[in-house]
């Protein structure tokens, strides 16, 4: 049943609470739109941020709680500030938007309100930056623009991958030494890290890995046509990932992701190089394109189904001695993707790199030679 329309009660004292705690920005941590618009030569500023409820405003809406009085659905406590979009997304997708989890989100954007923003044009706490470099120079000149309003906090700490080739026995260690010294902070938890990564996907998937997904990781993404790090401030809006097994076996051997984001990979020349018994899983969109990577919103959701389908392997296949992990997208999602391989529950994980018109082993995971085979 369609939930009625029904009048807002809204309390003054409770809709400055809301703005302000918000700071006026879309509370979602993906988007954190700014929710005004300014003013033009013709028309004046407007808030254009959405009031949503977190318990429906009528029953039969977005999670709904009839025991719920009038004054408790417009209240703070049951209120949240979003863009358009988001709020649109959290009652359409009423399953991956629980009331407890919709709390939470609003309590974390609060809480990066009162860390973060600026305090006189600067925020109070900065991000510590690692630049992922490979062969190509990397202009570090628009880093600070892409962490507006917040800043580096010190200089940025370079982990280059340059000269490498075919040769990637030296990698691992390379970035787990570079990294040490990134990552020495009093508190790794507490503390922050903008990571901008321009490099082979080998690379910046063992990045991810190294890093985890359990420090405060914020990524960048290199935009060539405007050469920055800035994300665009009106992303375009992209069809959403799918998920398929396009060549499954009983019991397998081993299992093969294919991540099909800026190109789709040739399934012949994967198998080729696999052994016979490999189930192959393949997460792609629609129309593959270098441009795919428009917004952070896009990582979160990366980073999610990537690690769904981890889950549900380690699940059904719990036997598969190996996976292989073959990368077509920009090198965030890449480091993305690395951080939901967990290393305590996967078996050795092979990463490859595309050369063409084929793709070599590269980097292992948990494991000691990279292993080529067809059994």
């Amino acid at each position: 049943m369609a939930a009625k329309k029904t009048q807002r009660g809204y309390k003054d004292q409770t809709l400055k609470l809301l703005w302000g705690r918000a700071a006026g920005r879309c509370s979602a941590p993906w988007c954190r739109v700014n929710l005004i618009a300014e003013e033009t030569d013709y028309d004046p500023a407007v808030p254009i941020g959405e009031i949503a409820h977190v318990e429906a405003a009528a029953d039969g809406g977005p999670r709904a709680n009839s025991a719920l009085s009038r004054e408790q659905r417009d209240s703070y406590e049951n209120l949240i500030l979003l863009c358009a979009h988001c709020h649109a997304r959290f009652d359409r997708q009423e399953k991956s938007h629980s009331v407890e989890a919709i709390r939470r989100l609003k309590q974390d954007h609060e809480a990066w309100v009162k860390a973060s923003l600026p305090e006189r044009g600067r925020s109070r706490r900065g991000w510590r930056a690692i630049l992922l470099r490979g062969d190509h120079p990397v202009d570090p000149a628009t880093f600070e623009e892409a962490l507006s309003p917040d800043h580096i906090d010190g200089g940025v700490f370079e982990l280059s991958v340059a000269g490498i080739g075919n040769s990637w026995s030296d990698v691992p260690a390379m970035l787990s030494g570079g990294l040490e010294s990134a990552l020495a902070v009093s508190d790794l938890f507490e503390s922050r890290f903008a990571v901008f990564p321009l490099a082979a996907v080998s690379a910046c998937l063992y990045l991810g890995y190294l890093l985890t997904n359990r420090p405060t990781i914020k990524l960048f993404q290199f935009h060539r046509d405007e050469r920055t790090w800035v994300w665009p401030g009106s992303p375009t809006e992209r069809e959403g990932l799918s998920v398929t097994t396009v060549h499954g076996c009983e019991e397998p051997s081993d299992v093969a992701f294919l991540f099909e984001l800026s190109a789709t990979i040739d399934r012949e020349r994967v198998r080729s190089i696999l052994p016979a018994r490999t189930q192959i899983v393949s997460l792609s969109v629609p129309t593959p394109r270098t441009s795919w990577l428009q917004s952070p919103r896009h990582l979160v959701e990366l980073a999610r189904t990537a690690r769904e389908i981890f889950e549900d392997v380690l699940a059904n296949s719990p036997e598969a001695g190996r996976w292989h992990v073959f990368y077509a997208g920009p090198a965030p999602g890449a480091v993305a993707v690395g951080q939901q391989l967990n290393p305590t529950m996967t078996p050795p994980v092979q990463l490859y790199e595309f050369r063409y018109p084929n793709h070599i082993p590269s980097v292992l995971i948990g494991g000691s030679q990279p292993r080529n085979d067809n059994q």
